[in-house]
Order: C-alpha cells, then sequence, then structure tokens
C-alpha cells in the first residue's frame, strides 16, 4: 500500500522506502522558496513552482518559452550579469528593485548551470525561529516574546497580542537579552541568525 508519495512501508527493515527514487526532485518541487536552475544562455533547466508563480510575468523577470526574460533592457543586463558570473560562492544581487537574486554556480564556475534563489522583496517576511530554550536556556514564555521582536513587533504590540502587561514583555526582553548575551534588537538578530529561517 503506497500513500501518495509513493512512500510504502518495508515490513522486513522497519523503514520506508520510494518507489520513485527522485528525492532531490520532489524537495526541490516542494520547497517553499522560489529555485530554479538555469543555463548560462538563461535557458530554464528546473524551476519549481514557486518559482513559476514568482516569475509568472507580472514582475520585471518572466519565464517565456523555457527562458528568462526581463521587461527591460537594464533589467536583462542585470540578469545576465547575475548568471554569466555566478561562482562557487555564493552570489547576491538585487533585480528590478523588486527581487533579491542568490546565484551561484553548479559546476564549473564559468561553464555549469547555475542555481538562483529568489525573494520577492515587497511580499511580506516570515521568520521561523528553532527552539531557544535548549541552547540559552530561556523560558517558552521569554521565547514567544522574542520571536515577536524578531518579526518587527513592539513590546506594546506583543502585549496587547497576548493579552499580557507591557512591564511583563519588557521583564521577558530583558531575561532573554541577558540570557543570549546582547543588549539590542540589532545584537539579538545577528546573534540569532544561525537559528532562523527567513522566507
Amino acid at each position: 500500500m503506497n500513500d501518495d508519495l509513493g512512500l510504502n512501508p518495508s515490513p522486513a527493515e522497519g523503514n520506508v522506502a520510494r518507489a520513485s527514487e527522485d528525492w532531490p526532485g520532489l524537495w526541490f518541487s516542494q520547497d517553499a522558496i522560489a529555485r530554479l536552475v538555469v543555463g548560462r544562455d538563461l535557458s530554464v533547466l528546473q524551476a519549481n513552482a514557486q518559482a513559476e508563480r514568482l516569475l509568472d510575468g507580472a514582475g520585471p523577470i518572466s519565464i517565456r518559452e523555457g527562458a528568462i526574460t526581463c521587461r527591460d533592457r537594464r533589467t536583462a543586463g542585470e540578469v545576465a550579469n547575475v548568471v554569466t558570473g555566478a561562482g562557487a560562492k555564493s552570489r547576491f544581487t538585487v533585480i528590478g528593485a523588486a527581487i533579491l537574486v542568490e546565484a551561484s554556480s553548479l559546476g564549473e564556475p564559468d561553464r555549469g548551470p547555475v542555481a538562483l534563489t529568489l525573494r520577492d522583496l515587497n511580499a511580506p517576511v516570515e521568520i521561523e525561529c528553532a527552539e531557544l530554550e535548549p541552547v540559552f536556556g530561556v523560558t517558552p514564555g521569554e521565547h514567544q516574546v522574542i520571536v515577536q521582536l524578531l518579526n518587527g513587533y513592539s513590546s506594546r504590540e506583543i502585549a496587547e497580542t497576548f493579552g499580557k502587561s507591557i512591564l511583563t514583555v519588557r521583564t521577558h526582553v530583558k531575561r532573554a537579552y541577558g540570557k543570549i548575551g546582547v543588549k539590542t534588537r540589532g545584537q539579538l538578530f545577528a546573534r540569532l541568525l544561525p537559528y532562523l529561517a527567513i522566507r
């Protein structure tokens, strides 16, 4: 008996086997981040659904007839520079003041295909945070307040959201800052960056 992903239990080994072994393709297609792989000539080799939605033709970049196209020459030049200049180390560029592009070569620096990760700069940002309790010793209440701070909310807004007093929220902030070893929101963000997923 298979589920909708083609997974079936293996009674002999007690683990799960997949009928189709395209795990990377499945992972790529279900990723919440817009990703695509392009050739150096801007031909689209593979794009996930999120990339196709982002590049649907309404913005400065789109996918047409299997290739990346741009609405104007300036944007076309920016995209071409990002793709042709991609190397082993990730490179970040803003295209058309609307899309943040991370580019890195998947093969030889000057010849191989290029992996692009795209972020719509006009879309709301979602920040997810790993559990901080075991790492820094913060309480669940402090963790909740820290996540809200990272999402850009003020102490007053956090108090209203959770039905707590402003004094309680400020106490959580002060104690959490002490445990994490920071003094400002900027330091907090920098210190917790390895523990965050930003979408």
